[in-house]
């Protein structure tokens, strides 16, 4: 398997000389530990799925800015092909109609967060009747809790503009006594951790998320996607990109 990926990205390099002297734009989010501001440029982002697209640009000599933005300016921006990708995305049906996207990359869960003093144990989703349930959105996250909560009856949701804030009003008691909120498991314990956000603690675990990279369907050909994604998967077949992802203590998802 590795040396037929390989073949494929030699074959496509040479007959595809537009992305040696082309550039890709990348958009993404604040959204650590997965993707977060760069240290060292302002507008720029670092993380592990950075770093996953810098060597497959490094691997197709083709240069790929990427720059961090609010998430709905991002998916606005890679749904009409100002930026040609965009990161992390998961596989729903509004993102396959606007974006192509690779296989999944990374894995983690949909965490269940309340106040020490709610004794909330989370289960199932009948478990949030009657509760004001909080969620990053609109974002992949709200998407999968609306459809989580279709059969449950008496759930207030609110939409905050980010998780950061999200977590921060939680720990206040922003949404009551009962209120919860869901996060994605490795953001919420990184948030956690690095804000020192204290009296919050998980109460379940709502369902498995994995992310993936999209290409904008607008300013992308599905050649040039092939291209990117052949090298993708040599990549993964000579366990690079499971090297980057558990030296920053993420799971892979394939």
């Amino acid at each position: 398997m590795r040396t037929r990926w390989i073949a494929i990205v030699i074959g496509l390099v040479s007959v595809m000389g537009n992305c040696q002297a082309g550039e890709l734009r990348f958009v993404t989010e604040d959204f650590p530990p997965f993707t977060y501001a760069s240290p060292t440029d302002p507008d720029g982002a670092a993380g592990p799925l950075v770093e996953i697209v810098a060597a497959v640009c490094a691997r197709l000599h083709t240069d790929c800015p990427v720059q961090l933005l609010p998430w709905r300016r991002a998916l606005a921006e890679a749904e009409d092909g100002a930026a040609q990708g965009i990161f992390t995305v998961i596989r729903s049906p509004d993102r396959e109609r606007a974006l192509y996207l690779t296989r999944e990359l990374v894995t983690s869960r949909y965490g269940v967060y309340a106040r020490s003093t709610n004794r909330l144990v989370y289960h199932r989703p009948e478990n949030l009747a009657g509760r004001t349930v909080a969620v990053y959105g609109p974002s992949g996250t709200s998407f999968v809790l609306g459809q989580q909560l279709t059969a449950v009856d008496n759930v207030t949701v609110s939409l905050v503009a980010n998780n950061r804030r999200l977590l921060r009003m939680l720990a206040a008691g922003r949404f009551g006594e009962q209120g919860i909120a869901v996060v994605n498991q490795d953001v919420a314990w990184h948030l956690i951790d690095q804000e020192r956000i204290a009296d919050i603690h998980e109460t379940g675990v709502m369902q498995p998320v994995s992310y993936a990279i999209g290409f904008s369907r607008a300013s992308v050909s599905e050649a040039e996607f092939d291209q990117f994604n052949a090298a993708l998967e040599a990549l993964i077949a000579d366990r690079s990109v499971t090297a980057i992802l558990k030296r920053h203590g993420l799971e892979p998802a394939f």
